[in-house]
């Protein structure tokens, strides 16, 4: 599933549209009423993409587990559309000069002004992780909530602080030197505090090389990158995610 720091690169891939007029839109291969719209703002909120037009309409777009995003100049945007089932494009939006493609995506809502749901794509999630804003004192303090949970389990809570999945849930936990199934009351809230600073700082740093240097995830029976010793693999949550660590590094202590 694409995580917090995709979705910030597809906001920042998408701002020169700010400004921009759209001459077509369309979800799966269907003509939606936005030709003549103009675009006023777009912004990512952890997993989720909003896109504002002129008249108070919002575009929502959450990729779930398999959506992609293209970029795309209009004549080649026009013919990948060209050889894409309409069922597969999830929302198109085509300027003068670009196109933007959306594929396989769960959820694409758009919303008018009237509408019930309008502005509330976002209203049920936790400060986002990659906000200006984001004060991880405040992140560790809303996890404190959750003492009986593990923190792996908080930390994929999306209500909690929105943008963590699974890789940057692994690689903050690694970093930090703490075992995923670690039960949230036995972290002090200065150490819940670090997890989501340390998550923060890992993500932005893909957002702005548009790489992620990965020391645990999906690294199963590899030497860890600090001891040697072999990284291991396990099912945690429901459903079940695959989870990393370190025995070493991470020291899991029962009861």
């Amino acid at each position: 599933m694409p995580e917090g720091d995709s979705i910030r690169r597809v906001a920042n891939k998408l701002l020169p549209l700010v400004g921009q007029t759209i001459e077509r839109a369309t979800t799966q291969g269907l003509f939606r009423d936005l030709v003549g719209r103009t675009i006023l703002k777009v912004a990512a909120h952890g997993k989720h993409l909003t896109i504002d037009l002129d008249n108070q309409t919002e575009i929502h777009v959450h990729q779930g587990m398999n959506g992609r995003f293209r970029s795309l100049t209009r004549a080649n945007g026009e013919a990948m559309l060209a050889k894409t089932s309409p069922g597969r494009a999830s929302l198109v939006i085509a300027t003068a000069t670009n196109l933007y493609l959306w594929l396989t995506c769960p959820t694409v809502e758009i919303t008018p002004r009237r509408a019930p749901r309008h502005g509330m794509s976002t209203h049920k999630l936790g400060p986002d992780v990659l906000a200006g804003d984001f004060d991880s004192r405040q992140g560790a303090e809303r996890a404190a909530e959750h003492p009986t949970r593990r923190i792996a389990d908080v930390l994929l809570d999306q209500r909690v602080v929105a943008g963590l999945g699974n890789i940057w849930k692994t690689e903050s936990l690694f970093m930090c030197r703490i075992d995923p199934r670690t039960l949230v009351a036995a972290i002090p809230v200065h150490a819940l505090a670090q997890i989501y600073e340390t998550a923060r700082e890992l993500m932005q740093a893909s957002v702005d090389s548009n790489m992620r240097d990965l020391a645990a995830y999906s690294r199963t029976s590899k030497p860890c990158p600090r001891c040697g010793a072999l990284i291991i693999a396990y099912q945690l949550g429901d459903p079940p995610r695959w989870t990393w660590s370190c025995p070493h590094c991470q020291p899991f202590a029962v009861g």
